[in-house]
């Protein structure tokens, strides 16, 4: 544990009681205090919880996550908090690199890499502010997709890169009930905020998990091209512009959209494999077998590497 600095974790759960060990138990030796906001288990989550150490609290769920977890927040006694899922596990944490970080007035906020594990061995990776100073005035915003960057940035203080890492296992199944309660949720977001780029990119990646590639494609040609997303953010819409354009058997539109080469080997990985997809279904063999073969397609977590196999095999048939 670290010496000088007091780490806490903060949770919100309902109906966790077979993820919640695996996460709490994932702190071990980092965590002061774990707070636990339970919003309505019907399971035996919070007995869970109660036997692992962690402090066990209930909050009515309001279809609003930013408002069970700034309750969480209210709770925490310690220097530092990092928020976790229930779903999720700390896998990267090294005191040495961050304790110099964490002793710096002038931040507020850690980044951290959080690997989604989706169907098929398929990674997602993405960066969230996890790790961020107990302060008041440093609340969630958002009824979903809930973020705590801003206030933190609001108070003068910056957030930095880390090397923790946290592994989210919420999406290895496909859950129609978890789809339809985010997309309603973004929906009514929007609703509010029409003009919000942010939340637009998020409801049109939901709208896509939904296999809904006409609302999907709608949504991020609205913001595809909007100067307040991340780079992540904007490459990911092309991306799935560009897959929705080859289920459509637009090939043309396509290689519009994958006309940019990223700097992240996974995004890059994809982006070289959907290519080789338009490229087979162009009958361009040669050149999609070529593309598939790209060392970024077959490093990427983004890219089911047995589906790649299958398809260069299939494909290979026809150079024969």
């Amino acid at each position: 544990m670290l010496s000088s600095l007091s780490i806490g974790i903060a949770i919100i759960v309902k109906n966790a009681e077979d993820t919640i060990a695996q996460a709490i138990r994932s702190t071990a030796g980092y965590a002061r205090q774990i707070v636990i906001v339970d919003t309505g288990s019907t399971d035996r989550t919070p007995q869970i919880c109660s036997l692992l150490g962690a402090e066990v609290h209930f909050f009515k769920w309001t279809d609003n996550f930013s408002a069970a977890r700034n309750y969480a927040l209210s709770l925490m006694r310690t220097e530092w908090i990092l928020q976790l899922d229930a779903d999720e596990e700390l896998i990267g944490f090294s005191q040495e690199e961050v304790q110099q970080t964490l002793t710096n007035p002038t931040i507020g906020g850690l980044q951290v890499e959080l690997r989604n594990i989706l169907a098929g061995g398929i990674e997602s990776i993405h960066h969230y502010t996890r790790l961020f100073r107990r302060h008041p005035q440093i609340r969630y915003e958002g009824a979903i997709h809930e973020q705590i960057a801003d206030s933190i940035r609001a108070l003068g203080l910056e957030i930095v890169d880390s090397p923790l890492a946290i592994r989210h296992y919420g999406y290895a199944e496909h859950s129609p009930e978890k789809i339809e309660r985010n997309t309603d949720l973004l929906r009514r977001e929007l609703q509010l905020h029409p003009n919000d780029p942010w939340l637009t990119y998020h409801l049109g990646i939901t709208e896509f998990a939904a296999k809904h590639y006409k609302e999907a494609n709608e949504l991020l040609e609205a913001i595809v091209a909007s100067q307040e997303l991340t780079a992540e953010q904007t490459e990911t819409a092309r991306l799935r512009l560009a897959q929705i354009a080859l289920v459509e058997g637009r090939t043309d539109r396509s290689y519009e959209r994958l006309n940019f080469t990223s700097n992240d080997i996974h995004r890059e990985g994809l982006r070289c494999f959907v290519l080789g997809s338009c490229l087979a279904l162009d009958h361009k063999f040669t050149e999609a077998v070529a593309m598939y073969s790209s060392p970024a397609v077959a490093a990427s977590r983004l890219v089911n590497q047995v589906e790649l196999h299958t398809f260069k095999n299939g494909i290979s048939q026809f150079l024969r």
